[in-house]
Formats: C-alpha cells, sequence, structure tokens
C-alpha cells in the first residue's frame, strides 16, 4: 500500500509543474544547446544548479533551461564542466544571478511551508503572465 504524501511532497510536486511549464513556454520548446524545436519527452527542463546542491533554487524559473532528451542526459549530465562553461557563456547575466543566489543561499535555513506557498503564488502569476504573452 502507498502511503500518502506530505502537504510539503504534494507543494513541491505542484510547484516543479509550474517552473517547467513556465521554462518551456519561455524557451519556446526550443533545446537551449541545438537550437531543435522538442516535444513531449524529448523536451526536458533542466537545472543549472542542481536541486541537492540548492533546494532554495530548484523552482527558479531562471534556473532551468530547455535541452533535448539527448543533450540533457548525454552532454549536461556527463559533461557538467563543459556543460556549465557553456551557460555561463550563452547566459552571463543569469549566471551571475544564480551564482549570488546561491551564495546567498548557503546562509539560510530549511525552507518552510509558508515559503513553498509564497513561491506557489509567484509561479502561478508567472505562468498566467506568460500564457497572457504567448496569446498576443
Amino acid at each position: 500500500m502507498r502511503r500518502k504524501k506530505t502537504p510539503k511532497q504534494l507543494i513541491k510536486k505542484r510547484l516543479e509543474k509550474l517552473v517547467k511549464e513556465i521554462v518551456k513556454l519561455r524557451d519556446g520548446n526550443v533545446c537551449q544547446f541545438s537550437g531543435e524545436l522538442v516535444e513531449g519527452s524529448n523536451c526536458h527542463a533542466s537545472h543549472v544548479i542542481p536541486v541537492s546542491a540548492d533546494g532554495r533554487l530548484a523552482f527558479d524559473p531562471l534556473n532551468l533551461k530547455v535541452l533535448s532528451y539527448h543533450w540533457h542526459l548525454n552532454w549536461w549530465h556527463k559533461h557538467p564542466i563543459a556543460a556549465g562553461d557553456w551557460f555561463k557563456t550563452k547566459f552571463p547575466t543569469r549566471w551571475e544571478y544564480l551564482h549570488l543566489k546561491h551564495l546567498e543561499n548557503k546562509t539560510k535555513g530549511p525552507i518552510t511551508m509558508t515559503e513553498y506557498e509564497e513561491r506557489e503564488v509567484e509561479l502561478k502569476d508567472m505562468l498566467n503572465s506568460a500564457r497572457s504573452a504567448e496569446l498576443n
């Protein structure tokens, strides 16, 4: 029998879905490395700074980019130094933001449910804005 998910697990799942949808809309379902249009299971929203390294950046759209299945698994994860160098060169402003946020987050304690709830409101607003922009 499956155990019931905790409120924290449920909100993290919702946040993951929201942030990935935002990133795919922002990047137009285009692999940021190859430039190819990717859809369905071939369209991965990939973290720049891993969730294991900074959970506070897990649901920040600036910490994700669209990659194809191939480039995500066979390049980003297998060649992290080259991949990181590529990201820093292609997105220097985003990298600077992420680097500073990551350093700042190291001084903070665990993420609270209130923070998750606030993030959910922010992401819903971002998604509605992204959808509206797509229609115009």
